[in-house]
């Protein structure tokens, strides 16, 4: 049902890693993350944190994200799995950094965000069949 699920968050120079890693816990183990360095724009440095989850992890998350994201967030995401699913198979969406951290599962459209691509195991392998997927597991 899934080959993998991708984590990822950007620490900006303003903010404390602790504090996002804190915000990433709430969805996976934070000892797991991975950490790349990056320069932006402007020269400032960005950490980004990543993790992936395979198959039977990824599952757990899913889990996980019923538990804790509100009825109407898993709603919301139903509705637009024909916007979040691409061509490859993916589910697309972002979670608020800001809220997690504070305990709380939210959506958010803001690039302030932890972003999660769930690469979704069907075969075929076919957008539509994804969906139906992607529905089965919110």
């Amino acid at each position: 049902m899934i080959h993998r699920v991708t984590f990822r968050a950007f620490v900006a120079s303003t903010e404390v890693e602790e504090k996002v890693r804190e915000a990433l816990s709430l969805f996976v183990p934070p000892e797991s993350l991975s950490r790349t360095r990056a320069v932006g724009h402007h020269g400032n440095e960005i950490l980004i944190l990543n993790l992936d989850l395979r198959k039977k992890e990824g599952l757990r998350f899913f889990d996980r994200l019923r538990e804790v994201l509100p009825e109407r967030e898993m709603a919301r995401l139903r509705r637009e799995l024909d916007l979040r699913v691409d061509d490859e198979c993916c589910l697309h969406f972002r979670l608020d950094k800001q809220a997690a951290y504070r305990g709380v599962a939210r959506l958010t459209d803001s690039g302030d965000a932890i972003t999660v691509s769930a690469h979704l195991e069907t075969y075929p392998a076919r957008r539509e069949r994804a969906i139906l997927v992607a529905g089965e597991l919110l």
